[in-house]
């Protein structure tokens, strides 16, 4: 009981800054959901037009994610100090965040314009599907600069102890992706009816409008932060270290996505219903344990490198036993109610008896790494605090590759088990990536490595703590 009453003030500033970062995923995965189920409305070409344009999108958001989580390790570390020059390099790392961001995002509209048609059909796609993926890409990737430049300003202001605001705005922007989507594809009300372009339309809408309202925040008079002219401004030292904790998360981001393409090769060869309940059971995986999985994340790394940037190493420590104790109480115990519960959840997507048998395997399997995964979110969340993201791109290079990828295909083909080395893998993919990112922790490493670039970005600034 002793323990529990000393992690409680963690665990209540932790719960008000996961509500906002949790209902946001929610918002967002139920976006995803709702453009493929529009899309059933137009047949199988349409669906997977949709899915191999998102093949590529996803390099548009790995560049955010990762930019994003640089403008957040920063940013957290900043807000932890109390000095002057702590307060101005917040302003410096978020103005040039964002116009780095829109630079990276620019070529994306170029390409679109170009050759969306070689991009989607060098996936092996067949001619019309290249025709609704080329529109649909050419429309998604003109939003690149929105999109990247939204994720940055989010991520900025969680760092500064923000989530709300980032959750209404995103929120709201889902919506509008929703109720556009939903309108243009089908021509519901009078609108016309676009089918695979005007998903495309409402993703467009709901990005520039994401961006333009964070946008407006910055400027507002009541903000904390203050756009600074990343020309004037420029500062060599907070663009080194931007790159150094993005370019791992980008990287790990983009392998991540690559490496679903041979693992789902592997469960192909069990058959179409065997990768039907794959994709079932990663999709309700992600709606239920992904939202808390990445608001543990979250606040994790917002909460370490604010005690990191104050000077506070142990209390950064007892937030990581914090969040690990609470992953394994709560992420434990829903995980728990999802593997009993998997025969019921699995049935509301279809009647193919065969796929959902095999479903409920796979969600079971999933179930059993729900804690694992959410202990390594919390590891990883505090070192990219201290501004290491290298040590969880090398744990997700490792063991996707030898654990996920080779260890299934090792038990399921070599060992002839079938599926069931599938399953095995799945849960112990999660807990390589655990022990490996633990390992980093308990070094201390970190401590070093965080108070370096804390030093280097204030001793630029002409300010020494």
């Amino acid at each position: 009981m002793a323990l529990f009453i000393a992690y409680l003030p963690i665990w209540k500033k932790a719960f008000v800054l996961a509500w906002p970062v949790m209902l946001n995923h929610i918002f967002t995965t139920t976006m995803r959901t709702t453009d493929m189920i529009l899309m059933g409305f137009f047949g199988p070409a349409a669906v997977t037009a949709v899915g191999l344009g998102d093949v590529w999108e996803n390099i548009v958001l790995w560049i955010g994610l990762g930019l994003g989580t640089g403008s957040i390790s920063l940013i957290s570390q900043e807000s932890g100090g109390s000095s002057k020059s702590a307060e101005e390099n917040k302003d410096i790392i978020l103005s040039q965040s964002i116009y780095v961001g829109l630079i990276a995002g620019i070529p994306f509209i170029f390409i679109g314009f170009i050759i969306p048609e070689q991009l989607i059909s060098v996936l092996g796609a067949a001619p019309e599907v290249v025709k609704l993926g080329a529109e649909y890409l050419l429309i998604i990737f003109a939003a690149a600069p929105f999109r990247i430049i939204a994720i940055i300003a989010a991520r900025a202001l969680q760092g500064s102890g923000d989530t709300k605001t980032p959750m209404y705005i995103e929120v709201a922007a889902n919506i509008i992706n929703i109720a556009l989507s939903a309108l243009l594809a089908l021509g519901l009300f009078g609108f016309p009816e676009l089918g695979v372009p005007g998903v495309g339309i409402g993703t467009f809408a709901a990005k520039t409008f994401s961006a333009a309202v964070f946008l407006l925040v910055f400027l507002s008079p009541k903000s904390e932060f203050t756009i600074k002219n990343p020309i004037k401004y420029w500062n060599f030292t907070i663009i080194k270290q931007l790159f150094k904790v993005s370019m791992p998360k980008i990287t790990q981001g983009l392998y991540q996505s690559f490496i679903l393409f041979p693992f789902n090769s592997i469960i192909l060869l069990f058959g179409t219903e065997a990768a039907a309940a794959f994709h079932i059971a990663r999709r309700i995986f992600q709606q239920l344990i992904a939202p808390m999985h990445r608001s543990y994340y979250t606040v994790t790394t917002i909460l370490s490198g604010q005690n990191l940037g104050g000077g506070k190493v142990e209390e950064s420590k007892r937030t990581v036993e914090a969040m690990i104790i609470l992953t394994i109480i709560s992420i434990g115990s829903f995980s728990l109610g999802i593997f009993f519960t998997a025969p019921y959840l699995v049935s509301l997507f279809g009647e193919n008896e065969a796929a959902l048998n095999t479903a409920v395997q796979f969600l079971k399997a999933f179930s059993v790494g729900g804690p694992l995964i959410t202990i390594y979110g919390v590891l990883a969340g505090h070192l990219n605090g201290a501004g290491n993201t290298k040590s969880s791109l090398y744990g997700n290079l490792f063991s996707q590759t030898f654990i996920k990828l080779a260890l299934s295909y090792l038990l399921a083909v070599i060992f002839d088990l079938g599926l069931m080395g599938v399953f095995i893998a799945i849960p112990l993919d999660f807990a390589a990536r655990s022990i490996w990112v633990g390992r980093k922790y308990l070094s201390d490493d970190w401590i070093s490595e965080a108070d370096l670039m804390i030093k280097e970005r204030r001793m630029r600034s002409g300010i020494e703590n």
